[in-house]
């Protein structure tokens, strides 16, 4: 890995309902460990269970493969922004569009994040790509 000390934590806000976390990091695969163990952490200090935060772990980690596939640090950055409100931790991740397709919504990479978070979408504005990811604490009541 390159040097973390390119990764920038840019906010983190906690309130008694939720938190939100705002991390920027280069678009390479190297940095995604990162951005799971940041997530990771959001959802263990809001109680989310071990089985809870692995599935996070690995949905964010699909994430991250689709937009940083064929890229290097020099492509740009992905953001991260991981917010918990009202029992849900909602992950929103950007980078820049860049040159690649959409992702395919039947493919096995889409279907194993849906298969492990409550809903995933994509979008992309032409220069920015998106994917949003939500997961539900089992409990609801944190």
């Amino acid at each position: 890995m390159r040097g973390v000390e390119v990764a920038q934590l840019t906010s983190r806000i906690r309130t008694p309902r939720g938190a939100s976390v705002v991390l920027t990091v280069p678009a390479d695969k190297e940095y995604v460990v990162i951005i799971r163990s940041a997530v990771a952490q959001l959802g263990a200090c809001f109680g989310y269970t071990v089985r809870e935060i692995s599935d996070l772990r690995l949905a964010v980690n699909e994430a991250c493969a689709l937009l940083v596939v064929g890229r290097t640090c020099a492509d740009g950055t992905i953001e991260c922004r991981a917010e918990v409100r009202d029992g849900t931790l909602r992950v929103t991740l950007a980078a820049p569009a860049g040159a690649f397709d959409v992702p395919d919504v039947g493919g096995l990479g889409w279907t194993m994040m849906g298969a492990l978070v409550d809903a995933v979408s994509w979008a992309q504005d032409g220069v920015t790509a998106r994917v949003v990811l939500k997961k539900r604490h089992a409990d609801q009541d944190i």
